[in-house]
């Protein structure tokens, strides 16, 4: 397909946006889709668990090989492609409705997810504003699974079930279809590309993703359990599960207001804070405080998250690294969750809290870091 699209456009800014939004909505609301699945198709933890596993491990593997892909073909073709993959599984596994068939679904729908996702930062890497347009791409990135979290769950809450929310998952793709022809090619000419490498500060920043988001994903996978264990049905669950995805969509835009007024040290540091404190609420679960975690903590971890893509994408020369970024968002959405079970089950729920804690502290301090560094070598 010619190239027609510039990607400084709001056209492809809208694309990105909407490459985004199906590269992560099955993430998005995972803690439901497992737990309706669960009992759907009457399975046990471990089959719900390896659904999970199912999808993020294809998910890592395409993302991990960006690199090689990437540059190389068409991203408008690869977006239609996505979603067709994406639609046909989840077609799948409504009308079949098995353990074997969901499992093998979304497995092929972290395939898909994994393009799409990786191609909306590619967009975004490659536009002027990088600040600006990576925290407009989060926001409705969260937005569209809260509405359609807070539609079911306070509006119609008996189709809060298996075949509605897959049902849903792919009317999402079918309005997707109508925004990806505003995605640009992205082939580079011979003498635009960079050759790919893995510097020390995209390593870093890499690293530091994964630690954080390790952290997040560890959370959000028990964000049921820990509902459960306060006493809240799934209903209730549901309306304040999706009040943590609404708060997502605001840390984001308001980082997109902020953009870089005030660098990015200070925004790191006082958003880790107010992702960390929090966590001192689950201590005692009440419906109360679980809500008051779900409005605080989300938005400032993807207000964070959007000045983590940032300085990672200011160390990509080549333009292809910006694909490791949902590589490093997959692994930590796999070992997060298999982590935070094993301390749980080893050492109770407050030393996940605390864990929990630590990784953000953590990631925050390696991305300042670098963020430091290269402030340091552009005065040099």
């Amino acid at each position: 397909m010619k190239n027609t699209i510039d990607i400084n456009s709001t056209q492809a800014l809208t694309a990105a946006c909407g490459n985004g939004v199906s590269g992560v909505m099955i993430f998005a609301l995972l803690p439901m889709l497992l737990g309706v699945s669960a009992d759907h198709l009457d399975l046990t933890e471990l089959q719900a668990g390896m659904l999970a596993s199912a999808y993020f491990s294809s998910y890592a593997l395409v993302t991990a090989v960006s690199i090689f892909w990437l540059r190389r073909y068409n991203w408008r073709s690869m977006t239609f492609v996505s979603i067709a993959i994406m639609a046909v599984s989840l077609a799948a596994i409504v009308l079949i409705e098995s353990y074997q068939t969901t499992l093998l679904s979304l497995l092929f729908c972290g395939i898909g997810a994994a393009v799409l996702h990786t191609l909306g930062y590619a967009i975004i890497s490659d536009r002027r504003e990088k600040d600006r347009d990576f925290a407009i791409k989060l926001v409705p990135e969260q937005v569209v699974p809260a509405a359609l979290l807070i539609l079911l769950s306070l509006y119609f809450p008996e189709y809060l079930n298996f075949n509605t929310l897959f049902l849903c998952l792919l009317g999402i793709l079918g309005c997707h279809m109508f925004l990806a022809r505003g995605v640009p090619s992205g082939i580079r000419s011979i003498q635009q590309q960079a050759k790919p490498a893995l510097s020390n500060g995209i390593s870093l920043g890499l690293i530091a993703m994964f630690i954080s988001f390790t952290g997040f994903a560890g959370l959000w996978a028990f964000l049921e359990r820990i509902a459960r264990n306060g006493g809240m049905d799934i209903v209730l669950t549901g309306q304040l599960i999706s009040i943590g995805l609404i708060s997502s969509a605001v840390g984001p835009a308001i980082a997109a207001f902020i953009a870089d007024k005030y660098g990015r040290s200070l925004p790191l540091i006082i958003s880790t804070l107010m992702a960390i404190l929090p966590l001192i609420l689950f201590i005692n679960v009440t419906p109360g405080r679980y809500a008051m975690v779900m409005a605080v903590l989300p938005t400032a971890w993807f207000f964070a998250n959007v000045y983590f893509c940032s300085v990672i994408s200011e160390h990509d020369q080549s333009g292809r690294m910006i694909g490791l970024i949902p590589f490093s968002l997959a692994c930590g959405a796999l070992v997060g969750p298999g982590l935070f079970g094993w301390v749980i089950d080893g050492y109770g729920y407050v030393a996940s809290y605390g864990l929990c804690a630590i990784l953000f502290a953590i990631g925050t301090a390696l991305i300042l870091f670098l963020n430091q560094s290269k402030r340091v070598t552009n005065n040099v």
